[in-house]
């Protein structure tokens, strides 16, 4: 049998790849031990009447106000301050997931840095969109902590 030469991936990928897949991992088991916590009971939310109230058609802003025991409409990284409840440690994971693709981009930047060949390739195009990409994740972040 004939040695076959296998596609040798980019170590640039390959941090990348990493670094956001187990982050993406990570963020979804935790995301699912607070959506179990949640139903076992310990919720911010009625979640009875948050169905019902969503199928009669009331809006997001109603739903948060009438049926959170906070009585309001929570912005920003509000599940901070509710670690302790499952919906807190269910947004955790989420935000777990969506900050593991910042995380990979920085890394993938970092790691683009030390080659020459790669930080060059294409003109530096591929750079040039890798920035992009991840100077857009960190506005849209950065907006999302505002609100």
């Amino acid at each position: 049998m004939d040695d076959e030469i296998g596609v040798k991936f980019p170590l640039e990928g390959r941090i990348y790849g990493e670094v956001s897949g187990w982050l993406t991992v990570i963020g979804i088991l935790i995301a699912i031990v607070g959506v179990i916590i949640g139903i076992a009971g310990n919720s911010i939310f009625d979640y009875q009447s948050t169905v019902n109230d969503l199928l009669s058609g009331l809006n997001e802003e109603k739903i948060w106000e009438k049926d959170t025991y906070m009585h309001t409409v929570l912005h920003g990284y509000w599940f901070l301050s509710i670690l302790h409840t499952g919906d807190g440690i269910a947004m955790f994971g989420i935000a777990t997931v969506v900050y593991g693709g910042i995380v990979g981009m920085i890394c993938l930047l970092a790691s683009m840095f030390r080659s020459r060949e790669v930080l060059f390739y294409k003109k530096g195009l591929y750079t040039i969109l890798a920035t992009v990409i991840l100077s857009v994740m960190l506005l849209l972040a950065w907006e999302a902590s505002l609100h």
